[in-house]
């Protein structure tokens, strides 16, 4: 699917305040299943038939459990999607997703990485579409005519409290139990994948990011460094500006510009809801 093209950089940080980094992030060209490095750089990738994967991944689980679990899950992500069988991109995206969940179960048994799981926050860019999956609170953003809108929704216990009206976002955002996530990559054998789709246009502009930058930097911040660097940049002054705060977190973030003439230009009337449509929802109501 000639037309498209990607122009994307990642950084990943330990912050100030942890010895490791459980964080991780990968950029693969899924037409040869390839990793891109785009580490501290910015790279061009033309999106072929089976699309590019931004995906991020923040661990959790003390010691190196947690880095171990990051690693496990961007591996078995890209393995799985990088597989020639056919099925509709929701639904490779879902079984990668599922194998990843129990590739990190299965290594969890050993003694060393008891406890060990992982939040995936992925976006991949296939043809004129994006598909958005997300297990656990690291968000992805979308930047469109200078607006900032995130595209996923954190799976977390202060974002299920600010749904039910028992918590605003402010208290949210102040609350000991900002990082307590609802369900993560390698928990539990059960899991409820939510995937969105995307109709891209012409500039727009991704952010994955880790809760070591969003517990740091507002959105307001986010949007203006998103609108006046360049993706290598945007990395380098949000992760910096955590890291200025304290840094008590890994603190990760990937940015990916959009272009290419399959792409139509965004309409200053067209609203990002209209070209989002939601294939699969985690409810967090429902599975209390």
């Amino acid at each position: 699917m000639a037309g498209v093209r990607l122009f994307v950089s990642g950084l990943s940080d330990v912050g100030r305040a942890r010895e490791t980094n459980e964080d991780a992030f990968e950029i693969t060209d899924l037409e040869n299943g390839q990793a891109i490095d785009a580490d501290r750089v910015a790279r061009y990738i033309d999106v072929a038939d089976h699309g590019v994967l931004l995906a991020l991944s923040d661990g959790m689980g003390g010691r190196q459990a947690g880095e171990v679990a990051s690693a496990l899950v961007l591996e078995s992500l890209r393995t799985a999607l990088s597989d020639p069988e056919q099925k509709s991109v929701k639904d490779k995206l879902e079984d990668a997703v599922l194998r990843a969940n129990r590739a990190v179960l299965n290594t969890a048994k050993i003694a060393q990485n008891h406890g060990m799981a992982a939040t995936l926050t992925a976006v991949l860019v296939h043809g004129t579409e994006a598909y958005i999956t997300e297990v656990g609170d690291s968000r992805a953003y979308l930047l469109r005519e200078g607006r900032l809108r995130q595209i996923t929704r954190d799976q977390s216990l202060v974002q299920l409290m600010v749904d039910s009206g028992a918590m605003t976002p402010a208290e949210a955002k102040r609350s000991p139990n900002r990082n307590v996530v609802l369900q993560a990559v390698g928990l539990k054998n059960e899991l409820r994948v939510a995937i969105a789709r995307l109709a891209l246009r012409a500039k727009d502009r991704f952010l994955l990011c880790s809760d070591g930058v969003t517990n740091l930097v507002s959105d307001g911040e986010l949007r203006d460094i998103m609108t006046d660097s360049d993706p290598r940049m945007a990395c380098e002054t949000m992760i910096a500006l955590a890291n200025e705060r304290g840094g008590d977190d890994n603190e990760t973030a990937i940015v990916a510009d959009v272009s290419g003439d399959a792409l139509a230009i965004a309409d200053e009337f067209e609203s990002v809801t209209s070209t989002y449509e939601v294939l699969q929802a985690y409810d967090a109501m429902k599975r209390r």
